[in-house]
């Protein structure tokens, strides 16, 4: 074969034997725990084995690809080569022979002796009857030797080829040609062959060389891909953790953020979660503490009046009457207490039923001024109502349009000092109804502000209630279309503002801009004092 289809591939076999062995001896040292984890990976059933499953298969089946391929190319780089530059030495020689007019045995040996790649290539010569007769090795072949090549050559009427293995069970390549002359018969030839051992020794390098090479990226892609997947699912295994100790109602625990990435929002997210589990958490216990504390206050009372109404009997009409009007009054309370609980629970379950109709929120907002006006004498506080002149018609239902003003009248009395000041105005535009309530009590501190309409939340826990007033009066004002918005400044007071839609009807009722109440216009206010 000659040197150009020989590459030097003697130190790249060495190097890949040496890798090959010391790889080897490392599989075999490597302790059994160091596997331990791949193993489990794969015969696990979470996300890990889904990821390596999906990832192997995709890049084994581009892998198999991309080796099948490198593998053709390189068979056909080499032997095409090889016989690209067999197949044009013999049709040069071939050509030669058709010029010359000398005797064919005599031009054969002339040639053979002075052609220069003995060493590379054997050329033969072959008479009319199909035996070689010349030959560049020396040797005489068997008679009986096939020459396949030399059959095709006959049978085209110019040339054939072979690959296969000869007497010595040697891989060659041959090419024959048939030779053209005058003094030729026409079935005589050349025929050059070549050793292809050389060729697919270098052929199996080359894809000993690509498999070492894909295997390197294999188990580095599965290393990385370990160490990713790891950084991803260990992780979500602390997550689901601690995810299980909250549901078992455990608040307090908290995830540790590693990484400013997805994982680390969820984590923020849970933590978050956690928190405000929580905080829903001590606020359920205060408000079952409130709802014990609020409901056995009227229950105690009514006991102990009944009680001393039965040992006085009707000896001390005026005690019986004032214990009787105790009682009424803490059952007319506990009752309130109830209503609120159930209007609440119809909140939460989206089974609070709204009866709409046209009514005069003037008028509701009048008889709840004159239901708080005795409680407010009671406790020394002066209570105005800025009453507009002119009807001020709404659609909504009655009698949750005047809890929403009971319950927000109820907090600016419970937070104001007795001598304080409690004002309910209103002022109307072509389609919104403005219904403010402005006290100078206590006032909300700005950080709670922004939670006294949540459930459960009391932004002063020395004052009695549930904490869901202010709630409930949100969902009533937003299931009319309104707004319900608390401003307040800490020891300068609060002041709510309700907005409802007006419904405009100018054939039968005409409505007027109200302006803001001004001290001077006493004319035009109902004060409770």
């Amino acid at each position: 074969m000659p040197d150009r289809f020989k590459p030097d591939w003697t130190a790249l076999r060495q190097w890949v034997q040496k890798k090959a062995a010391a790889f080897t001896e490392w599989l075999r040292q490597t302790p059994r725990h160091f596997f331990l984890p791949y193993i489990e990976m794969i015969r696990g059933k979470g996300i890990t084995r889904r990821w390596l499953v999906t990832t192997f298969s995709i890049l084994g089946t581009a892998l198999l690809l991309i080796f099948i391929v490198a593998v053709s190319l390189i068979k056909s780089y080499y032997y095409n080569n090889i016989q690209q530059i067999v197949s044009q030495r013999a049709s040069v020689a071939a050509s030669y022979f058709a010029q010359t007019g000398s005797d064919y045995q005599l031009a054969a040996q002339s040639f053979v002796e002075g052609f220069e790649d003995k060493n590379k290539m054997e050329v033969q010569f072959i008479n009319a009857k199909g035996r070689i007769v010349v030959t560049s090795s020396g040797f005489e072949p068997p008679v009986d030797q096939s020459i396949p090549d030399y059959t095709a050559a006959c049978l085209s009427g110019k040339s054939g080829t072979w690959i296969g293995r000869n007497e010595n069970r040697e891989h060659i390549y041959a090419v024959t040609y048939l030779l053209k002359g005058s003094n030729l018969k026409g079935k005589e030839a050349i025929r050059m062959v070549v050793s292809l051992q050389p060729t697919d020794e270098a052929v199996r390098s080359s894809i000993i060389m690509i498999s070492v090479v894909m295997l390197v990226v294999l188990l580095f892609i599965s290393v990385s891909s370990s160490y990713f997947i790891r950084s991803i699912v260990n992780p979500v295994k602390n997550i689901t953790s601690i995810a299980g100790h909250i549901a078992s109602g455990d608040f307090s625990i908290r995830l540790e953020k590693e990484h400013d990435d997805e994982i680390g929002d969820l984590v923020d997210s849970i933590n978050a979660m956690a928190a405000e589990l929580a905080l829903s958490e001590n606020a359920k216990n205060d408000f079952i503490s409130s709802v014990s504390h609020e409901l056995r206050t009227p229950l105690t009372a009514i006991k102990g009046w009944s009680e001393t109404v039965l040992m006085c009997g009707t000896s001390d009409e005026a005690m019986m009457k004032r214990g009787l009007g105790i009682i009424i009054n803490e059952t007319e309370r506990l009752s309130g207490l109830v209503e609120q609980l159930l209007d609440f629970s119809r909140m939460q379950s989206g089974r609070m039923v709204m009866n709409f109709q046209m009514l005069d929120i003037v008028a509701e907002i009048d008889d709840v001024v004159f239901m708080f006006g005795e409680k407010a004498k009671k406790e020394d506080k002066r209570l105005t109502f800025y009453e507009p002149e002119e009807t001020i018609p709404v659609m909504g239902d009655r009698d949750r349009l005047k809890q929403v003003i009971i319950i927000v009248l109820d907090n600016a009395m419970k937070y104001s000092e007795p001598g304080g000041e409690i004002y309910i105005y209103t002022s109307a535009t072509d389609d919104q109804l403005t219904i403010g309530v402005r006290d100078h009590g206590c006032g909300i501190p700005a950080d709670q502000l922004p939670k006294v309409k949540q459930k459960f939340y009391k932004a002063n826990t020395n004052k009695g209630g549930f904490g869901i007033g202010l709630a409930v009066a949100d969902e009533i004002i937003a299931k009319h279309n309104g707004e319900f918005h608390i401003d307040s400044v800490e020891g300068d007071g609060t002041n709510v503002t309700i907005t409802l839609p007006i419904v405009r009807q100018t054939s039968q009722i005409e409505i007027n801009p109200v302006a803001e109440p001004a001290e001077e216009k006493e004319e035009s206010t109902h004060e409770q004092v």
